[in-house]
């Protein structure tokens, strides 16, 4: 039998600002979001795992690398929850403590643009896709007419243009200050390590 601990969703709590222990299972949530039947657990699912503290369920679900952040669960929520913050802060979860699953692109691509925002001040779409078709030699394909037709349209360029890269080093910056902290947090208030148990 799983213990029920209130740890993550003080975890969860703390990063995003959302009472997960609000929710009562209406599945409001779960009936409007579009990749529900795509997903190993719907909205409402991963919630109550936030609730009951099964954070293999929810930390370790497709769901979250699923969600696109449409924000239609959280529109619907009678509760008022912003549930994609929820979802937000378990993939945070999940990169901290090296739980992103192999199985989710989505994860990649949201890597590679942090990366790329550091690195140039603002995304480079070429640079981007190039990284990501390098893992998925498979899909390699996959774009080429629509890249075709956006570089035609000068909707994509060849060469990166620089933003404002010293603003988004000092912004990364201020990011990573704030995640230790909350860990710093997490720990102080005794909440579960990397191996998902109490410490």
């Amino acid at each position: 039998m799983t213990a029920i601990s209130g740890a993550l969703a003080r975890r969860v709590g703390l990063g995003s600002g959302e009472n997960a222990y609000k929710c009562y299972q209406c599945k409001k949530c779960s009936t409007g979001c579009p990749v529900a039947p795509f997903a190993d657990l719907h909205p409402a699912q991963v919630m109550r795992a936030v609730q009951i503290g099964a954070t293999d369920a929810a930390v370790d679900s497709r769901m979250i690398w699923l969600c696109s952040g449409c924000e239609t669960c959280s529109t619907r929520c009678p509760q008022g929850i912003d549930i994609a913050a929820v979802m937000d802060e378990l993939r945070m979860i999940a990169r901290e403590e090296g739980r992103v699953r192999k199985d989710t692109p989505f994860a990649h691509i949201l890597k590679l643009n942090y990366d790329s925002f550091r690195r140039w001040g603002r995304l480079y779409e070429v640079e981007l896709l190039a990284l990501d078709k390098a893992t998925r030699p498979s899909s390699l394909m996959d774009d080429v007419g629509m890249g075709i037709r956006m570089f035609l349209k000068g909707k994509i360029s060849v060469l990166p243009t620089m933003g404002d890269r010293p603003q988004m080093k000092r912004m990364a910056e201020a990011a990573d200050r704030i995640t230790r902290g909350r860990r710093g947090v997490a720990q102080a208030i005794d909440l579960p390590d990397a191996r998902g148990g109490a410490r």
